[in-house]
């Protein structure tokens, strides 16, 4: 069939060769001959067919967008691409003295064969938007488009002459969806003609691109006028205006929109970097039609809930048309068009039209900046990680509402050293803003040291630090950079490098005086925010300086930054504005200051403590804070957060408190020596077990510390440490700790070396809590053993302990930190170990007097009692006989000695002595020992003190004393200045006042 229409004519040799591929010469023919062209008339056959077919196909466009060897084979797509350009072909009816004439009706192979017509016009609404001076959120149902300036072909398409079309009235919907990219440009309907031309079927719609004459860029451009020159195009009073798809009425109004960026902004400049615009002429008459910009912003998601399908976002408001705020929006996901999963947090960017909301998520380079430079043009960019970025001028609403992004501007931004992510617009070629790359965390410290230096040209600073974490730390500073925090504007200026000398001091100019230089150590006591580089350089990034406040002595602004030293605050004297109002009970929610304002202290707020060179130190959290007196001086830093018009807030919460009292909590940092390796003439390594029960070798001078671990007895010792900016080792070694005996009394409270150590007037003992640290180094001897495993006490089962309290201060004593323990020596194996009080006298030769503290003991306990005291090495065993009253000591060499054994039971008593001073003498003797303490425990029981075994004993006070507060449960009485043991029955308490 189709070799008899001639369509097909073989390979001219008398054979046809179906299984070849066709090529696009070949392919052109048949559709040619298909159209009713001559292949003879037209020399489609012979030699020069190829040619003749090339320029026949070309000339109707058949090769349209065609850019490929005719000669070549034909791909799927490129058959399917020459077959629909001949669709719109106009077929040939005959042929007249060699001439091809068409049908009167110039109908096409598409309306020929398939009853298919051609609908041009512009569209101007669909589902996405629309453009009928509407305001942006006019959109049409899904599945409809309106077109404008229509014209109906009844039976031909591109290539029919011009007017030859029927133009309709009016605008015109139809049953098709078209894209967003569709808005404002001439299309193509194919359709299937019904009576009302609205209600026809469309098959298929394309641009048509040689009508729509498109201009867009992304860039700065400063006129449209400048940006559309050279291109043909000039707009008129009928140029339509449109912000996201949103009616402007004049290019003015949609240029003002643009260049109110950031609120305060404005200019007149036609765009700028980051949004989109496109000018488009739809017929190609060299009119602008419309002028449409697209303008997405930058926001953070507050809230995403798949529960509810709600999600919420920050988004600008406006005030008499500028941008004014932030606020936040909750739009329901059948509203929202996700590119890509979002939760809450996440940084966004989005555009609304059309009842919609369209939502991205931004690219993040994440880079330093190496260079800021100018274009040919003279505007700005910069470098990172190789590549060059612009600022962008799209909407941004999260630098407003999180206090770590910043709004990135490319005249001020000179962050060169800092890792940072940088955060692009949807172009991927500007920067809408910036944010660490690492979480943003404040490091605040105590300054304890602090000097500078001249050596020749070079100037050094140092800084000794306590750190949050409680440990310590010396650095050497970044001069330069630590300058800066001395300058209004950031600036290292003369002045500011002047400052920072007032602020360390210096112990190389000695008339202070006159030459205007401040002593070593003049910055000790004052609070400093910082950053450590990788070589442990130390950069000051602010001193903390008095807040702004206002007549009320409301905080109105937090520590800015001023010139000079004038009003930096210094513990405990200089420049701290409030006094405590009530005193602080450890564990208070708040702190109220002496103008009767309150701020909250929750479990992030850091408490600073400083009184003097020894005392000072550092808490987190009300849970750590121990008490503070009435009217002790203080400075509170509240916290700030950013406002919804960009600006900050001071909260009435306390972001940092300066204390100028010691703390009455324990704040240093402790570590326990296992053992000691020599590495060189010059450091000593000491295998150490940290609080948190890590191990590790550390270095510390051999010439500062050698004479102090060279014995046994040295280790198994705990020291308080800092650490220096070289990574060695400092211990206070006027704070070791040595062993002490240890056992569980009863759940939760501890007995330690057996003096139930009461640390309070109202009888509290160490507790052991829910965070306490307890280390078992039993198995222990170095490092490499790996961490320390966890440990326990053990009811009724002495342990060597050496155990770091909540505080330092006795009274103080509430509970227990942190404990390292190890087992006791068990060559006696004893049946159970003694726990609580016990003490072995020789009150006569062969006679022992045995007290404890336990109900009752063993005879294998009084045993191992016996053999403690008697302290001698050749000792093989010691056997205890109750019925007796003997013990007998067998050596190594089996001679054997007997002691008599007498069994007292004690009770804690404890002596409290009030308005003891030099004046009054006052003094408690019992037995012969004097006592001057306000508060200790004596143990007594029916034959102590010891007085040859007397069945009573006395407690005399010495000068004038009044024993009062007896409690006679215990079987004491007083008489005429003497108390008079009877028969002990329990623990009590004592108090001898002096006062009379």
């Amino acid at each position: 069939y189709c070799f008899t229409l001639g369509i097909i004519a073989g390979r001219g040799d008398g054979r046809f060769d179906p299984a070849a591929n066709v090529t696009g010469a070949e392919a052109a023919k048949m559709l040619l001959v298909a159209a009713g062209y001559d292949p003879a008339i037209e020399g489609f056959v012979g030699t020069d067919w190829a040619i003749n077919t090339n320029a026949k196909a070309s000339s109707l466009g058949i090769f349209r967008n065609f850019n490929k060897n005719i000669m070549n084979p034909l791909s799927r797509d490129d058959a399917a691409l020459l077959i629909y350009n001949a669709l719109d072909v106009e077929m040939i009816q005959k042929y007249e003295n060699g001439y091809a004439i068409g049908y009167t009706d110039h109908r096409t192979i598409l309306s020929a064969m398939y009853g298919v017509y051609k609908v041009e016009g512009v569209v101007v609404a669909n589902e996405w938007a629309e453009l009928d001076q509407t305001d942006s959120d006019a959109a049409l149902k899904a599945g409809k488009t309106t077109l404008d300036n229509v014209v109906l072909y009844s039976s031909t398409t591109a290539n029919t002459t011009t007017g030859e079309g029927v133009a309709q009235s009016g605008q015109i919907a139809f049953n098709v969806s078209t894209g967003v990219e569709t808005l404002g440009k001439t299309v193509t309907l194919y359709i299937e003609k019904t009576t009302i031309l609205s209600d026809s079927k469309v098959l298929g719609v394309s641009l048509k691109d040689d009508v729509n004459v498109i201009e867009a860029t992304d860039a700065t451009k400063n006129t449209l006028k400048g940006f559309l020159k050279g291109t043909g195009l000039t707009t008129t009073s009928d140029t339509e205006y449109y912000v996201n798809y949103g009616f402007c009425k004049s290019e003015d109004d949609a240029e003002a929109i643009i260049n109110n960026y950031v609120k305060g902004a404005s200019g007149e400049k036609f765009n700028l970097n980051g949004i989109s615009v496109e000018v488009i002429d739809n017929n190609n008459d060299g009119d602008v039609d419309y002028v449409l910009y697209r303008k997405e912003t930058l926001s953070k998601v507050s809230s995403y809930s798949e529960k509810n399908e709600v999600i919420g976002f920050t988004a600008p408001t406006y005030k008499n048309g500028s941008l004014d705020s932030t606020k936040t929006v909750k739009l329901d996901f059948d509203d929202v068009v996700f590119a890509e999963d979002v939760t809450t947090d996440d940084l966004i960017l989005y555009v609304q039209y059309g009842g919609r909301t369209y939502i991205s998520v931004p690219e993040i380079v994440t880079g330093t900046m190496t260079r800021v430079d100018r274009d040919k043009d003279d505007e700005l960019y910069i470098t990172v990680e190789g590549e060059t970025y612009k600022q962008s001028y799209i909407l941004d609403t999260a630098s407003l509402v999180d206090v770590d992004i910043e709004h990135f501007d490319i005249n001020s931004f000179r962050e060169f050293s800092t890792l940072y992510d940088f955060i692009l617009d949807s172009t991927g070629k500007y920067v809408v803003a910036v944010r660490p790359a690492e979480e943003t965390v404040t490091n605040y410290a105590l300054v304890i040291g602090s000097a500078w230096t001249q050596n020749a040209l070079d100037v050094k600073g140092q800084v000794k630090i306590l750190k949050t974490d409680g440990t310590e730390g010396t650095y050497y500073i970044n001069w330069t950079n630590s300058a800066k925090a001395f300058d209004v504007n950031g600036k290292a200026t003369t002045a500011a490098k002047k400052a920072l000398e007032a602020y360390l001091g210096t112990r190389d100019v000695n008339d202070t005086v006159d030459e205007g230089y401040a002593a070593i150590n003049a910055a000790v006591g004052s609070v400093i925010t910082y950053t450590l580089s990788d070589d442990d350089m130390l950069t000051i990034k602010k001193v903390m300086r008095q807040n702004t406040v206002d007549g009320s002595n409301a905080i109105t602004a937090v520590s800015p930054v001023t010139a000079g030293v004038t009003d930096v605050v210094m513990a405990p004297a200089t420049k701290l504005q409030d006094t405590l109002g009530a005193k602080y009970d450890a564990g208070d929610g708040y702190v109220t200051t002496n103008n009767q304002k309150t701020y909250a202290i929750d479990k992030n707020t850091i408490a600073f403590y400083y009184k003097d060179s020894d005392n000072y130190g550092v808490a987190i959290g009300w849970d750590h804070m121990g008490d503070v007196a009435n009217g002790t001086a203080l400075q509170i830093w509240p916290v700030v957060a950013k406002n919804a018009a960009g600006g900050y807030d001071v909260k009435k919460l306390a972001e940092v408190v300066l204390f100028a009292e010691a703390p009455t909590t324990s704040t240093a940092n402790w570590l326990f020596v296992l053992s000691a390796n020599a590495i060189s003439s010059k450091v000593l390594e000491l295998n150490v077990v940290f609080e948190d029960g890590t191990t590790k070798a550390i270095e510390v001078s051999k010439e500062d510390y050698g004479d102090d671990f060279n014995d046994p007895s040295d280790f198994l010792t705990a020291y308080k440490y800092g650490v220096n900016s070289d990574g060695t080792y400092t211990l206070n070694i006027g704070s070791k700790r040595t062993a002490e005996a240890a056992t569980l009394l009863r759940d939760g409270t501890l007995d330690v070396d057996g003096t139930l150590v009461n640390s309070s007037a109202d009888g509290i003992y160490p507790t052991l809590t829910g965070k306490t640290n307890i280390w078992d180094v039993t198995d222990m001897s170095d490092a490499s053993d790996g961490d320390a495993p966890k440990g326990s006490f053990i009811l009724n089962e002495r342990k060597n302990a050496i155990i770091i309290y909540n505080s330092e201060t006795a009274a103080d004593v509430r509970t227990v930190v942190t404990a390292w323990v190890w087992d006791e020596d068990e060559s006696a194996d004893p049946e159970t170990p003694v726990y609580g009080y016990n003490k072995v006298t020789e009150y006569a030769t062969g006679e022992l007097l045995v007290q404890h503290y336990a109900e009752s003991l063993t005879a294998r306990q009084v045993g191992t009692m016996v053999r403690e005291f008697l302290k001698d090495s050749t000792i093989e065993s010691v056997v205890y006989n109750p019925s007796t009253d003997k013990a007998t000591v067998t050596y190594n060499d089996k001679t054997s000695v007997e002691y008599g054994i007498t069994l007292d039971r004690v009770y804690a008593v404890t002596l409290k002595i009030t308005d003891n001073n030099a004046a009054k003498d006052g003094k408690v003797t019992i037995n012969g020992v004097d006592y001057t303490k306000s508060s200790q425990v004596i143990y007594v029981g029916a034959k102590s003190p010891v007085d040859g075994l007397a069945s009573t004993g006395s407690i005399t006070g010495t000068g004038t004393a009044t024993f009062t507060d007896v409690d006679t449960a215990t079987g004491i009485t007083e008489s005429t200045g003497t108390l008079t043991f009877t028969g002990i029955k329990g623990d009590g308490t004592i108090t001898v006042d002096f006062a009379a």
